[in-house]
């Protein structure tokens, strides 16, 4: 029986072994892996972020929401537009999946805090995601952003 082949050495080099996705998220620091469609678009990126942090990667979610984030509780506001829902927060929103997938990432004794972000328009959304508070992380942010099915990869140094 033969032993898989290494992964190669330049991740930016094409391989079989190695997704294209993959090879362009090794050199990151922090990957930032957002919803950008009303709460559950965030769900579709869950097989990239198990994946990821099996690898050991330093994952992150976010979600741009559509729940009532004005009635979670007040400390989970870390600034203007960004929420850190984490599975003990607390809304009379009955509509609130990113606190159901921060209880489940919990359940699993995974990363359990998940970013959300109000429906302002594109620069106040931008100006949040670009908050070294979104992921508390170090200057390297890779973000796949997850949209109905179509993803998208920027790089932001």
């Amino acid at each position: 029986m033969t032993t898989p082949a290494a992964p190669p050495a330049d991740f930016g080099a094409f391989s079989l072994t190695v997704p294209p996705l993959f090879a362009a998220l090794a050199p990151a620091r922090s990957i930032l892996i957002a919803g950008a469609g009303g709460g559950f678009d965030v769900y579709a990126g869950l097989p990239l972020a198990l994946a990821l942090w099996r690898t050991g990667a330093q994952v992150h979610l976010a979600s741009l929401s559509f729940s009532e984030l004005e009635l979670i509780d007040r400390d989970a506001w870390l600034v203007e537009h960004v929420a850190a829902v984490r599975p003990d927060t607390s809304s009379a929103d009955w509509y609130f999946p990113e606190r159901t997938l921060a209880r489940w990432l919990a359940a699993q004794q995974l990363p359990s805090t998940v970013y959300a972000f109000p429906p302002l328009g594109v620069q106040p959304l931008r100006t949040a995601y670009r908050r070294p508070e979104t992921c508390r992380s170090g200057t390297a942010l890779t973000t796949p952003a997850v949209k109905s099915g179509s993803d998208r990869l920027r790089h932001r140094p």
